[in-house]
Parts: C-alpha cells; structure tokens; sequence
C-alpha cells in the first residue's frame, strides 16, 4: 500500500514537472526564434551600412587623414 502512495506521488510530482519543462521549452524555443531572427535583420543593415559607406561615401564626413 506504501509503495502505491509513493508511485502515486511521484507520478504527480513527474506530470507538474513536465508541465513546467513543457512551458518553459516553448519559451525558449520562441525566444530563440526571435533572436535569429533579429540577429538576421542586424546583420543585413550592418551588411547596408557598409556598402553604402565604402561604395558611396560621403564627401561631407570623410576627413583628409594625410
């Protein structure tokens, strides 16, 4: 009888404990998701934001180094 009240509880225990895990997997996933993705859009403006620098300088901001 002490053995079933034992694995009654720790079935219990494991059901709240996957719940939680299932909860914060989601999270993660979706967090990790977002940050691919604004990582993505970072790169590709730093990618614009050299190409326009380097192929089309500015005159006005470009200082005579020699």
């Amino acid at each position: 009888m002490e053995l079933v009240v034992t694995m009654a509880c720790a079935g219990i225990v494991a059901l709240v404990a996957f719940g939680v895990w299932k909860g914060m997997h989601g999270d993660y996933v979706r967090l990790q998701k977002d940050y691919q993705t604004s990582s993505g859009q970072l790169l590709q403006n730093l990618i614009q934001t050299k190409n326009r620098i380097v192929v089309h300088p500015d005159p006005n901001t470009i200082t005579n180094r020699y």
